[in-house]
């Protein structure tokens, strides 16, 4: 692949990843919502178990669309590097997320993204399970 093929290919991911994060920003609202009006009603435990098991789908789907951003990143810098000539833009690129080998990644590869959807997972669960 050319430098041109790498950055589209880039482009296409980035763009596909914004929709599905956004979709997925969009069910955590729901959540969130559900997750009053649990609350509010003060329901039983089979609609609280209910609106968990949502809760939990979508901050999966955070972690792991987070996770998909970080390894496609990584594995972008990795097929940067494996050309003969960079452009200096592209050496930044791959001096900035370049790791020397295909990405593995996993759901808590990132930090910051695991301690965002930990901070998440604790509002909606004390939204459910405590009482007002």
């Amino acid at each position: 692949m050319e430098i041109y093929e790498i950055y589209d290919t880039l482009t296409g991911f980035l763009t596909a990843n914004a929709i599905y994060q956004a979709g997925v920003f969009f069910l955590l609202w729901v959540a969130f919502r559900a997750a009053n009006q649990v609350r509010a009603e003060d329901a039983n435990a089979l609609n609280k178990v209910l609106v968990t098991l949502f809760s939990l789908g979508i901050i999966f789907n955070g972690l792991n669309t987070g996770a998909i951003l970080f390894v496609t990143l990584e594995n972008t810098a990795y097929s940067l590097s494996q050309l003969e000539t960079l452009t200096p833009t592209s050496q930044a690129f791959v001096d900035t997320w370049g790791t020397g080998e295909v990405a593995q990644g996993g759901l808590f590869s990132n930090p910051i993204n695991t301690a965002w959807w930990a901070v998440v997972t604790v509002m909606l669960m004390g939204r459910i399970w405590t009482k007002q």
